[in-house]
């Protein structure tokens, strides 16, 4: 149902060595771990590498400080296979399993998401500073308890961070999910989705700012895209979605965007640009990773002045025809129309 962000920054995501108190041994189930003691750590099953046994309930609850998240990485997982006969969304209701809860004011919980099986989960973030992990085993059959290959349970690690795991731009010193590009410090590069190795969390908004010097702009590529949404990937849709604005306040010519379907290349119209992303407390995606690239305006004179509709593509499912229609001006005064996601890309001179 989602795809793996498969990149590269678990090794950059790493604390310097000395910095913190680090575990690597089992701890006793309903432990409570705070960031005032350690900053990282490592959680397992009960008795792990060994077999857990059966009937057994674990948890962990995380605290962190204020504008901490708690990361959860799980570096191994093998619990009991649930029935096959079962849709997706019922296969972790009837077997052993592993489930990570956003804590809401030190008390309600929210659910992030189930797992079992042996498929090693994305990772998970939380939304604020607490998170909540479980773990549940149900009986045991005869058959079970004379296997040569016994399941082992889960190891996993956990961090608290303040940065959402985003390494590029600047991140503003109020501790929030805004980071600033500037062209002074760094003219390219890559942005990411917070926890740009797993899922992204909920409730989260994410603003990213671009500045150029006079004469620039900025272009966005998009390399990778799921955020989970449809049309008209807005709240109104219960969508988690993307917009993108040339002013400081919202940008009615550019479309929000949200699915499995990646905008288009996106210009700013001058030096500051926008992108803000957005997730409710619904459902999650893996997310996004875009390349930027600030631009000499002058040799590049193009800009996004008009759109009409929006293009979207639910994943390999089938759905009605949706087309994309672009307005452009350049500072040549040359109007292009560009036709884009249908069944053919049409340029009108």
């Amino acid at each position: 149902m989602r795809s793996l962000l498969g990149l590269f920054l678990l090794a950059a995501a790493a604390t310097p060595g000395g910095a913190s108190l680090t575990h690597s041994v089992s701890r006793r189930c309903n432990d409570t771990i705070s960031s005032a003691y350690e900053s990282e750590g490592v959680v397992t099953s009960p008795g792990f590498p060994s077999r857990y046994d059966p009937h057994t309930s674990c948890s962990f609850t995380f605290v962190g400080a204020r504008h901490q998240r708690v990361r959860i990485l799980f570096t191994e997982f093998s619990l009991k296979e649930p029935p096959e006969h079962l849709r997706p969304h019922e296969r972790c209701l009837h077997t052993d399993w592993v489930a990570v809860y956003n804590v809401i004011n030190g008390s309600s919980k929210q659910e992030i998401d189930h797992f079992c099986g042996t498929t090693v989960p994305n990772s998970v973030m939380s939304a604020s500073s607490g998170l909540q992990l479980v773990f549940k085993s149900g009986s045991r059959s005869p058959m079970e308890k004379d296997l040569q290959n016994p399941r082992m349970g889960f190891s996993a690690r956990f961090k608290f961070v303040s940065d959402l795991g985003l390494k590029s731009g600047r991140q503003m010193s109020d501790g929030s999910c805004h980071f600033v590009f500037n062209s002074t410090e760094a003219r390219n590069g890559t942005l990411y989705s917070p926890n740009p190795e797993g899922f992204y969390p909920l409730d989260t908004t994410c603003v990213y700012f671009f500045y150029g010097l006079p004469g620039e702009i900025v272009r966005i590529i998009f390399k990778y895209f799921d955020v989970e949404g449809v049309l008209p990937c807005n709240s109104e849709s219960d969508s988690d979605y993307l917009e993108f604005s040339n002013f400081p306040s919202a940008d009615r010519k550019i479309p929000t965007f949200c699915g499995y379907m990646a905008p288009n290349v996106i210009h700013s119209d001058s030096s500051y640009f926008r992108m803000t992303f957005r997730s409710n407390s619904k459902f999650g995606g893996t997310g996004f990773a875009a390349d930027y690239q600030f631009l000499d305006n002058s040799r590049h004179p193009f800009a996004i002045k008009r759109v009409i509709g929006a293009a979207f593509v639910n994943g390999g499912q089938h759905s009605r025809a949706n087309c994309l229609l672009v307005v452009t001006v350049t500072s040549l005064l040359i109007v292009k129309t560009l036709q884009l996601g249908c069944s053919s890309i049409k340029e009108i001179a």
